[in-house]
């Protein structure tokens, strides 16, 4: 098993909070963030590391919705405050 370390970042890009997990490889480990990332609603992104490497950084599935064209956004979404409403370069990876 490897140690991971989930940052769940809000819109202000700023990570209130990290929560340490263990799994046996990266695949589990993204999809444990995910979830993770579930449970913090004012979360718009998520980031896991594994030791000092970057593993996933990815968006919250409300501002997936969002960039496929759904209805739902929520207030803190960065697409809001961004240029042109689309969310930021580091919303998308």
């Amino acid at each position: 098993m490897a140690a991971y370390t989930v940052f769940p970042f809000n819109a202000s890009g700023v990570a209130p909070v990290f929560v340490s997990i263990e799994k046996d490889n990266d695949a589990a480990a993204v999809e444990e963030a995910l979830e993770v990332l579930k449970d913090h609603s004012s979360a718009t992104r998520v980031m896991v590391w594994r030791d000092d490497k970057v593993i996933f950084h990815g968006p919250s599935s409300r501002c997936i919705l969002w960039l496929a064209g759904g209805k739902h956004r929520e207030v803190g979404c960065p697409a809001l405050t961004a240029t042109g409403g689309v969310c930021p370069p580091a919303c998308r990876l």
